[in-house]
């Protein structure tokens, strides 16, 4: 009884290899070696496509195999799948993985205080160390993040040059809330500076009189009394 799944499928493929020809095996790793260095940092790692077994009697493909990760796994991969959907087959090649030092970078150009979006961000490979020590790796740190200055497509993105984005602006009118122990009461009044939510601003009520509060979710800046 054949215990192996894919050598099963293999040896049931080869019996059509001589009708169809013989897929070459060069190609097949050529076409592993492509994807694996097109690949290189866009998960952390970069990859070394392994042999193919020589064993292998595939029907040739008449268009070049496509390869990719396969489906359900998550980086380092250990492996890439070769396909052909001429012939219907679909085989697996060894990689090896080795990590980088990698960051994201910006996909295009973009101006101060405009909201990163996921298509604004890719990882990419940083050789220099220094550099790659300030980079940000977690993509959940950038997105919804806003500039701090204009920069150009390809910049490194660090954490020093992103900040929550501005949801006030001088002189916008604003509501104050001060807050106490079972007591808040609310009133109008005007912005004196830019604020993100959560940052202190100083707002001027009607009295004239300059007082500080921390910006809210619903825009309304907080006093908390004494």
């Amino acid at each position: 009884m054949m215990r192996n799944p894919l050598l099963y499928g293999l040896l049931l493929l080869s019996q059509f290899a001589s009708a169809a020809g013989v897929q070459d095996l060069r190609q097949l790793e050529q076409v592993a070696a492509a994807f694996a260095e097109a690949e290189a940092g866009s998960d952390g790692f970069r990859y070394q496509a392994g042999k193919a077994d020589p064993r292998l009697r595939l029907p040739a493909c008449a268009q070049p195999p496509t390869a990719g990760w396969p489906g359900g796994q998550k980086p380092p991969f250990t492996a890439l799948e070769l396909a052909c959907a001429g012939q219907g087959w679909r085989i697996l090649l060894p990689v090896t993985a080795s990590q980088l030092s990698v960051g994201y970078v910006t996909t295009r150009q973009l101006r101060a205080g405009e909201v990163l979006q996921p298509g604004d961000i890719k990882l990419m490979p940083v050789s220099n160390r220094a550099l790659a020590l300030q980079a940000v790796r977690d993509p959940a740190l950038i997105v919804g993040k806003a500039l701090r200055s204009t920069l150009p497509a390809g910049s490194l993105l660090r954490e020093s040059q992103l900040r929550l984005p501005l949801v006030i602006k001088t002189n916008q009118p604003v509501r104050v809330v001060v807050q106490g122990s079972g007591f808040a009461i609310g009133s109008d009044a005007v912005a004196l500076g830019n604020a993100a939510v959560g940052e202190r601003l100083n707002v001027r009520v009607p009295s004239g009189k300059v007082i500080s509060g921390v910006v809210q979710e619903d825009l309304s800046v907080l006093i908390a009394a004494p």
